[in-house]
């Protein structure tokens, strides 16, 4: 992505390690689909079943955000013209959708299987 802004003459943003700052924004705000300080925190002290339950519950909600950023670049106007940007962006919205998908599945059957067990 870095390459493809230098090439359109666009500015690189700077990496922010946090995920809370995204360009163009004078002030930290969270990029959609990322995880509070407090989910982390609940993921990391989790174990066995729980951890994977938890796992897969964040990781479909990050990945949704990946939907979102999608959605609102396709809906700003211009913003996807450039042939290269439409096909990560579509490559994004196709690969997050059946990773979604296969999470979800995954998440079922650990419920079923759970609720079988009680």
């Amino acid at each position: 992505m870095e390459r493809w802004l230098r090439e359109h003459g666009e500015p690189v943003p700077p990496e922010d390690p946090t995920g809370l700052r995204m360009p163009g924004m004078d002030h930290p705000m969270p990029m959609p689909g990322m995880l509070t300080a407090a989910q982390l925190a609940q993921l990391d002290s989790a174990r066995g079943g729980d951890f994977d339950r938890l796992f897969l519950t964040f990781m479909i909600q990050h990945h949704r955000g990946a939907l979102t950023m999608v959605s609102e670049l396709l809906d700003r106007p211009n913003s996807a013209r450039d042939g290269v940007v439409f096909q990560i962006a579509s490559d994004i919205n196709a690969d997050q959708t059946v990773e979604i998908a296969r999470m979800t599945r995954m998440l079922d059957a650990m419920t079923q299987a759970q609720g079988s067990h009680q």
